[in-house]
């Protein structure tokens, strides 16, 4: 478990069981199919109530299933960051070229004896 924390990982402390109650309380409009059928059943006697019971269960496991993925994700190891390989986004770059002064004064020499040798 130390070593879990020192490479950098940060440990949950909620409860899982918690969680999943806080998730289905926010998720209750999942269970309007059920309700439907359950009404249904006590109204009219049709559908039967293992119907009520299935769409219940249903609801459940996507809950739960959401909740395992999320957990897996959060217990997976953070990546450290790439380098910045990226010219334009380095310590050094200046915009304007003061980096690049010498270069731009030869490029811009070159040019006028282009233009000059053109004429």
């Amino acid at each position: 478990m130390s070593e879990r924390k020192d490479s950098g990982h940060i440990r949950s402390t909620g409860n899982f069981l918690f969680c999943l109650v806080i998730s289905l309380a926010l998720n209750l409009q999942g269970l309007i199919p059920a309700a439907i059928a359950l009404i249904l059943y006590l109204w009219l006697g049709f559908p039967p109530l293992w119907i009520f019971f299935t769409l219940a269960g249903i609801w459940f496991f996507i809950i739960l299933i959401q909740l395992l993925v999320i957990r897996w994700a959060a217990s997976r190891p953070s990546i450290p960051p790439a380098s910045n390989k990226n010219p334009y986004s380095s310590k050094g770059y200046v915009p304007g070229g003061s980096q690049n002064s010498s270069s731009f004064a030869e490029n811009q020499s070159d040019e006028k004896q282009n233009l000059s040798e053109k004429e």
